[in-house]
C-alpha cells in the first residue's frame, strides 16, 4: 500500500463507517485529506482540520461497488500492463538498449564483472579505466527494500522499476485527493512523460531509478508533516535511502530542493495560522528522519564522498602539489552546460516546438535526445489545481514547479543560479541544469493529479434545484483548458512571432560545411551564400512543419479531455467515465510521442556487451595481455577512435590510459592535461607515455619513438609498440624534490627527464637510497596482479626507491612490505612509491577504504534500527487494534 500503513481503503471506505459508529471504537485519528478543494481560503494540511472534504459524487455503478483494495488493484493491474506493452521487446524479445551509457558503463565495469565471474567478488578497484580509479561498479552490502525490485531487473528491466515509479506516484496522489483517478492520472503521465523512456533508452539507469523512489520520498514526507510522529519518521528515513541508494545524488540532491521549498511555504502557512509547535514537531521527526536515511546509505555514500574530493568533481584545484583534495564544484561554465532555453519550456505543451531531438534537434543546446513534453492536458489540470485549490499543500508544490524551473534555465536565468552556485551546498557539484526539469515535470504531474480530484468532486450538500442550475465548478474547468488551448492556438496560428525555427549560429555552420566541401570557392561568392540561405529556409519550413502537426495534435487532446469532464459536470458522464476518459486521452498522447524515441533503432538482440565492437587491432593486443600474463603487464593508448577521453571501448577490452567517466580523479585529469598533452600538436609526450607502462598505442599513423607491431587490413589501423615503457613496478636509486605541480608537470614533460633512474617526490625521504649501476641488484617480479590486490618481490642490494606504475589514490591503497605497513609516498605527481631497504622482500599493495569499512557498519547499524523499528510500531499498531475490536465485540455481548 505504502507509507500510509495500510489504511488508505479504510479512509476510502464508506462500508466500515456503520460498522465502526455502532460499536463506539475510538479509532486512532485518522488523517484529514490534505486538500480543501471546497474552502476560498488556503487551508494546511493542519492537525486541527480532521473533517474530511467534500467527497465526489459516485453512482451506483460497477466501480464504486468494487472493494477499495480492488479499485487500487486495477489501477496497478494497469500500470503494469502499460509497462509491459511499451516495453515488450525487452521484455519478451530478449533485446537490450542500445544506448550509449549502457554501453560505457559496460566496458569500465568489464574488468569488474569477469572478477565477480571468477571470484564471487565485486572490487572496488577497475584497473582498465584512465590508468585504474575506484567505485566504477560500487555494489551496496547491505540488503534494503530496493534489492527485492533488483532482483527482477535480469529478466524485467525496466518494466519492475518502471511500476514501482508509477505505483509511487499513485499512492502519493491518492494520499493527497482519495481519487483513485487522480493517482491513476499521475502515475501514467509520470511514467510516460518522454524523460523516462528517453533517459531509460540512453542509460541513464541510475537517473531513472532515482527517479523512481522519489514518489515515496515526498509521500513519507507529506505523512509525516501531518502526523508527526516516531512512524513518519521512520518511513521518511527508508525511502530516503531507497532514492540514495540508487546512487544518483543529483535527482537526489533536487528532491531534497522540491522538499525544502514545500516546506518554506508550509512554514509561512504556520506562522499565518498559528501553528508553528507542530510544523516544528514534525519538521524535528523529518530531521531525525532525514539523518537516519543518510546512515542507511552510508554505503555507499561515505565512500563515494571520499572519492569525490579526489575527483573533478570535487577537488578545486591541485596546483602546490597536494593530493588532489578539495571541496569546491566544477567551474560556473561547466556547471552551466545543458541549461535549458527560456523558450523551450513550450516542449512542455508541444513536443516538437524545438524539433525533438537528435538531428532534428534546434534549440540552443549542443544536442539533446528528446524534449521534456508533459501533455497540455496535463498543463491544464496543473493550472486548475493552483488556481482553484487553494491550500498551502498546493502552494507548497507550486513553488516547488517554479524554483525548479528556474534552475533548469542556468545560465539564461543566472540571477538566481548564481547566487545558489556560490554559497548553496552542494549547488556546484552537478551540471545539466535541465535535469532540474524531472522534479518540475514530477510537482506539475501532481498537481495535475489535484486538478482532476476537483475537476471530478461534487458538493453533496448542494439542494436538487441548484445541481439543476450551471455547475459552478464547469467554467474553472473551460477557462483552464481554454488558457492552454489559446496560448498554443495563438502560437500555431502566428508561429512565426513566437519562435524562429533557426539554430543558433546555423547559417554560419552552413556556410563552413559548404566551403569544406568546395575548398576553391571563395566565402564572399554570391552562390555560397544563396545555398547557405536557400538551405535554411528548407530546415525552417521542415521544423515548422513539425510544430505545427505537433500543435494541432496538442489541440485536439485537449478539446477531447475537457470534452470528456464537460460532460461528466453535466451528468452525462459519470464520474468514472471521464476519470478514464482523461487518463485515456493522456496515455494515449504521451504513449504517441514516446514511440518516435523508444523505436527499433534504440533495440539490439542479445546483451549489452554484444553492442561493444571488436577488432581486429583489439583481437592483436588480448592475445599480447594473454601472452604477458593478463592484467597488470600494460596498457595501452587508444587514438584511432578521436579523443582517448570520450569512449569507454578500450576499457571494455584491456587497460586504457584513457576511458570516459563524469568523475574522474583530478590528478589523471592533470596528467592528461598537463603531461601527456594529448591536444598539442606532435603526439601524446612520450615520458607521459612510458610513466604510465603504455606498451601499446593505437594509431592511424606512426609516432616518434613507437615500432609497428600490427597493421589492420580492413582499417588500416596501426598498433604501435613503445619499448622505452617502463614496467608495471620498478626501482630507482635516485629521488629528487620537486616543489608544486606547475614545477613538476614541466620536469616530467622534459625529454631529458629519465624515470627509470629518479622518481620526483613532493617531499624528501627520511631514509637514503643508493643509485643503480651495472654491478647493482635491483629486480622486481610482479607475482600477483588482482583489481584490489598487487604482490610483487622486490630484491636489491642497497636501499632503493620503488615505483609502482599504478595511479596514487591516498584514500584506499595501502602498502605491506613483507607483511608490514609502510608509507605510500605520491611519485611523479600520481604514481605510487615505497622505500625498500636491502634484501629480498614482498611487497604488496591493498585497496582498502576505511570509509567503505566504515559505511557498511553504519549502514547495517541503522537499516536494522530503522526496519525493525517499523515492524515493531506496525506490530504494536495491529495488537491495539485486535484488542479494540476484541473490546468492541465483549461489549456487544453484554
Amino acid at each position: 500500500m505504502g507509507p500510509s500503513g495500510g489504511r488508505c481503503s479504510r479512509w476510502n471506505s464508506e462500508n466500515t463507517r456503520p460498522f465502526r459508529e455502532a460499536r463506539g471504537i475510538e479509532w486512532a485519528a485518522r488523517p484529514a485529506l490534505l486538500l480543501s478543494s471546497a474552502s476560498a481560503r488556503p487551508v494546511f494540511m493542519a492537525s486541527s482540520a480532521r473533517s474530511p472534504a467534500p467527497r465526489a459524487a459516485h453512482a451506483d455503478t460497477m466501480w464504486t461497488r468494487l472493494p477499495p483494495l480492488a479499485r487500487h488493484g486495477v489501477c496497478l493491474g494497469i500500470f503494469l500492463v502499460l509497462a509491459l506493452s511499451f516495453y515488450s521487446p525487452v521484455v519478451f524479445e530478449g533485446n537490450t538498449f542500445q544506448g550509449g551509457d549502457n554501453t560505457t558503463f559496460r566496458a569500465n565495469a568489464q574488468v569488474t564483472i569477469e572478477h565477480h565471474e571468477q571470484t564471487g567478488e565485486w572490487p572496488r578497484w577497475a584497473p582498465n579505466v584512465f590508468s585504474g580509479m575506484p567505485y566504477i561498479n560500487y555494489k551496496t552490502a547491505v540488503t534494503q527494500l530496493d534489492d527485492v525490485v533488483s532482483m527482477a531487473r535480469s529478466v524485467a528491466w525496466p518494466v519492475g522499476h518502471l511500476f514501482v515509479l508509477m505505483m509511487g506516484v499513485y499512492f502519493l496522489v491518492f494520499y493527497l485527493t482519495r481519487n483513485q483517478f487522480s493517482g491513476l492520472l499521475s502515475g501514467v503521465a509520470f511514467g510516460f512523460t518522454t524523460y523516462i523512456p528517453i533517459i531509460i533508452a540512453v542509460g541513464h539507469n541510475t537517473k531513472f531509478i532515482a527517479l523512481a523512489y522519489a514518489p515515496y520520498v515526498l509521500l513519507a514526507f507529506a505523512y509525516t508533516l501531518r502526523n508527526p510522529s516516531a512512524w513518519g519518521s521512520l518511513l521518511f528515513a527508508g525511502a530516503l535511502a531507497l532514492q540514495l541508494r540508487a546512487k544518483h545524488p543529483q535527482i537526489v540532491f533536487y528532491t531534497g530542493m522540491l522538499l525544502l521549498l514545500w516546506w518554506g511555504v508550509e512554514v509561512i502557512g504556520a506562522v499565518r495560522e498559528d501553528r508553528v509547535p507542530a510544523l516544528a514537531t514534525s519538521t524535528g521527526w523529518l530531521g531525525l528522519g532525514t539523518v537516519l536515511g543518510l546512515c542507511m546509505a552510508a554505503h555507499p555514500y561515505l565512500a563515494r564522498y571520499e572519492h569525490k574530493q579526489f575527483s573533478v568533481r570535487g577537488a578545486a584545484a591541485t596546483a602546490g602539489g597536494g593530493d588532489g583534495g578539495g571541496g569546491g564544484g566544477m567551474g560556473w561554465e561547466a556547471a552551466m552546460r545543458w541549461s535549458q532555453g527560456p523558450g523551450e519550456l513550450f516542449t512542455f505543451a508541444v513536443a516538437d516546438a524545438f524539433g525533438g531531438g537528435g538531428q532534428t534537434y534546434w534549440g540552443p543546446k549542443t544536442f539533446t535526445e528528446g524534449p521534456h513534453y508533459l501533455t497540455g492536458v496535463v498543463l491544464s489540470l496543473a493550472g486548475l489545481a493552483a488556481w482553484k485549490v487553494r491550500t498551502w499543500l498546493v502552494w507548497g508544490l507550486g513553488l516547488a514547479t517554479l524554483g525548479t524551473a528556474l534552475f533548469s534555465l542556468g545560465k539564461y536565468a543566472a540571477w538566481i543560479n548564481w547566487p545558489f552556485f556560490q554559497y548553496f551546498p552542494f549547488f556546484d557539484a552537478f551540471r545539466g541544469p535541465e535535469m532540474w526539469l524531472s522534479i518540475t515535470a514530477l510537482t506539475l504531474i501532481v498537481l495535475a493529479g489535484i486538478g482532476l480530484d476537483y475537476a471530478l468532486r461534487r458538493d453533496e450538500t448542494q439542494s436538487r434545484r441548484q445541481r439543476q442550475q450551471t455547475d459552478p465548478r464547469q467554467r474553472p474547468i473551460l477557462i483552464a483548458f481554454g488558457v492552454v488551448f489559446a496560448v498554443v492556438g495563438l502560437v500555431w496560428l502566428a508561429p512565426n512571432t513566437v519562435l524562429d525555427f533557426e539554430k543558433p549560429n546555423e547559417e554560419q555552420r552552413i556556410r563552413q560545411a559548404l566551403l569544406r566541401q568546395n575548398p576553391n570557392v571563395s566565402p564572399q561568392n554570391p552562390k555560397v551564400q544563396q545555398a547557405v540561405r536557400q538551405q535554411v529556409r528548407k530546415l525552417k519550413e521542415q521544423r515548422r512543419g513539425a510544430f505545427s502537426t505537433d500543435a494541432q495534435r496538442t489541440l485536439l487532446f485537449l478539446a477531447l479531455a475537457a470534452g470528456a469532464l464537460v460532460l461528466y459536470r453535466r451528468r452525462t458522464l459519470p464520474a468514472w467515465g471521464a476519470g478514464v476518459a482523461v487518463v485515456a486521452v493522456v496515455a494515449i498522447d504521451l504513449w504517441g510521442v514516446d514511440t518516435r524515441y523508444m523505436n527499433e533503432d534504440r533495440y539490439s538482440p542479445g546483451g549489452t556487451e554484444q553492442t561493444i565492437p571488436t577488432y581486429q587491432f583489439d583481437q592483436f593486443i588480448k592475445q599480447r595481455q594473454q601472452e604477458a600474463g593478463g592484467l597488470g603487464r600494460f596498457r595501452v593508448l587508444s587514438l584511432a577512435e578521436g579523443n582517448p577521453t570520450s569512449t569507454a571501448r578500450p576499457s571494455y577490452h584491456y587497460e586504457s590510459v584513457g576511458g570516459y567517466h563524469g568523475a574522474k580523479l583530478q590528478r589523471y585529469q592533470d596528467y592528461l592535461d598537463h603531461i601527456l598533452r594529448l591536444t598539442e600538436r606532435g603526439g601524446p609526450n612520450e615520458n607521459a607515455l612510458d610513466l604510465m607502462n603504455t606498451r601499446y598505442i593505437v594509431a592511424r599513423q606512426q609516432l616518434p619513438g613507437t615500432e609497428v607491431a600490427y597493421r589492420s587490413e580492413q582499417s588500416g589501423v596501426l598498433v604501435l609498440e613503445n619499448p622505452d615503457a617502463v614496467p608495471r613496478g620498478f626501482l630507482v636509486g635516485e629521488t629528487e624534490v620537486v616543489d608544486g605541480a606547475e614545477a613538476t608537470w614541466e620536469q616530467l614533460r622534459d625529454s631529458s627527464f629519465e624515470p627509470r633512474r629518479t622518481a620526483l617526490l613532493p617531499e624528501p625521504l627520511d631514509a637514503p637510497v643508493a643509485p643503480i649501476d651495472s654491478n647493482s641488484t635491483a629486480d622486481v617480479t610482479l607475482e600477483q596482479y588482482e583489481p584490489e590486490e598487487i604482490r610483487w618481490t622486490v630484491s636489491t642490494d642497497a636501499p632503493r626507491f620503488f615505483v609502482a606504475s599504478e595511479v596514487h589514490y591516498p584514500a584506499g591503497w595501502n602498502a605491506y612490505l613483507d607483511g608490514e605497513r609502510v608509507p605510500i609516498h605520491r611519485t611523479n605527481y600520481l604514481l605510487r612509491g615505497v622505500h625498500v631497504p636491502e634484501g629480498e622482500h614482498t611487497l604488496e599493495m591493498r585497496f582498502e577504504p576505511a570509509a567503505d569499512r566504515y559505511g557498511r557498519w553504519i549502514a547495517w547499524t541503522s537499516t536494522i534500527l530503522v526496519y525493525g523499528g517499523v515492524l515493531t510500531l506496525a506490530g504494536l499498531r495491529v495488537r491495539r487494534r485486535w484488542f479494540e475490536e476484541e473490546a468492541a465485540d465483549e461489549a456487544d455481548a453484554s
